[in-house]
């Protein structure tokens, strides 16, 4: 198997679509002593076409919310990445353009599962809560917890949140001889002899925390806002461990190198309009974000929700995302300077790393039906609704090449269906 980054990105956007979701959905009643549990199933869909490294990857996913008392609910979800593809494995830029399969694509194939829990607990003006997440691969294992604490005020005009999450991951690599020089390493040829005793092989730590704070603030009947500042630290093996660079003019590679320490710093907000004349709500939201590396991007979204009919919502939405690249991003490390050529001690492969632009935009449609007068539908449901979306994810990658060939991988499909039932 080989890790890429696009596989990266394939979750960062099935992720935001199904926040976006999860932000439509905010509407539904919330747990109360009278209903004995929320059913939520959701599936998705992620497909890159491309003639040589193209990529899909499905995304089923099951949670279910139960209130045992009338301030505390507990949750069990479940969820599985199931990729399929092809991948480059070496990076090369375009002065190795005569060599001949300097960049070839080797297949990918990954079964991700992720089983997380939750508590929490809600008192009039107080809420706290506590999740835990485990996930698996072959190659790579994760564990987290999050804390949150938020309180609301001003007659719950104005929330407050807090939240901290700690990430323990391990990642599969070679195992490298001890002081081998970087350039000098080789990358992890597939993911046989992972999390064994196998003598080829290694376990890199890789240490996140993240510091969140959000503010809520309803300042009419009809306008919202919401304020969220985050902060978070990595430390470990933050590279791909699949992939090459090739770092010499003669065509050698060298396992990918990055630094071992990155900090990340975003503020984001988000403006909610309610526009009585059109009936729609309208959602623009804007995010910034810098990092230890010199990465700084911003996002622009824009949301657009309308009931059609009592029961059914559409949604348009749009985002705009732009980034420069890492300081130690280079389209190749063997020359063409000053746009390209060695950039320190440091080099990387992967494109989420290189200057670059995201287009996208999709729509969504919600369907919802409550029982009547505290009844249920077919006597089952308090509430069913349901949820159907398609978005499209344009890439323009400014500063990166296969060998002097520009990829044919950055067009990209996102489907998603969710199930949603109150007992």
């Amino acid at each position: 198997m080989t890790r890429s980054s696009r596989l990266q990105s394939s979750r960062a956007v099935l992720s935001w679509v199904s926040a976006g979701l999860a932000v439509l959905l905010l509407g539904l009643p919330q747990l109360a002593s009278a209903q004995i549990a929320e059913v939520d199933l959701r599936s998705g869909v992620f497909h890159e076409p491309s003639a040589q490294s193209h990529m899909t990857v499905l995304t089923p996913s099951a949670t279910i919310t139960a209130a045992p008392a009338s301030a505390v609910s507990v949750t069990g979800s479940y969820q599985a990445d199931i990729v399929s593809g092809a991948s480059e494995s070496v990076k090369a830029g375009p002065q190795l353009s005569s060599f001949p399969d300097i960049v070839s694509a080797a297949s990918v194939t990954d079964f991700r599962h992720v089983a997380s829990g939750a508590v929490d607990i809600q008192r009039r003006h107080t809420k706290l809560g506590l999740q835990y997440a485990y996930g698996t691969e072959l190659d790579y294992k994760s564990q987290s917890f999050v804390v949150s604490a938020g309180t609301d005020f001003l007659q719950r005009n104005t929330e407050m949140e807090i939240s901290y999450a700690k990430g323990f991951d391990k990642v599969c690599n070679m195992a490298h001889a001890d002081g081998a020089p970087p350039m000098y390493r080789a990358r992890l040829d597939s993911s046989v002899g992972c999390f064994t005793e196998a003598d080829d092989r290694s376990e890199d730590d890789i240490d996140m925390d993240t510091f969140q704070g959000v503010w809520t603030q309803s300042w009419t009947p009809i306008l919202t806002t919401q304020l969220i500042a985050s902060a978070s630290l990595l430390h470990g093996f933050l590279g791909n461990p699949y992939r090459g660079v090739v770092v010499g003019p003669s065509g050698i590679a060298a396992q990918e190198h990055h630094p071992t320490d990155r900090s990340r710093l975003a503020l984001s907000m988000k403006t909610k309009l309610y526009i009585r004349s059109l009936k729609t709500a309208t959602t623009l939201s804007f995010r910034g974000y810098r990092d230890s590396w010199e990465i700084l991007s911003h996002t622009v979204g824009l949301d657009m929700d309308r009931h059609l009919s009592s029961w059914l919502r559409l949604n348009a939405h749009a985002r705009y995302y732009a980034q420069t690249g890492a300081h130690f991003w280079s389209d190749d490390y063997t020359g063409g300077e000053p746009l390209n050529g060695p950039r320190g001690q440091y080099w990387s492969g992967d494109r989420e790393l290189s200057p670059l632009k995201t287009y996208s935009g999709g729509t969504r449609f919600v369907a919802e039906w409550r029982g009547r007068s505290g009844g249920r539908l077919l006597g089952m449901f308090l509430n069913f609704s349901t949820s159907l979306s398609a978005d499209l994810v344009k890439t323009d990658l400014e500063n990166f090449t296969w060998a002097g060939t520009k990829p044919d991988d950055t067009l990209a499909g996102v489907a998603s269906f969710s199930l949603t039932t109150l007992f």
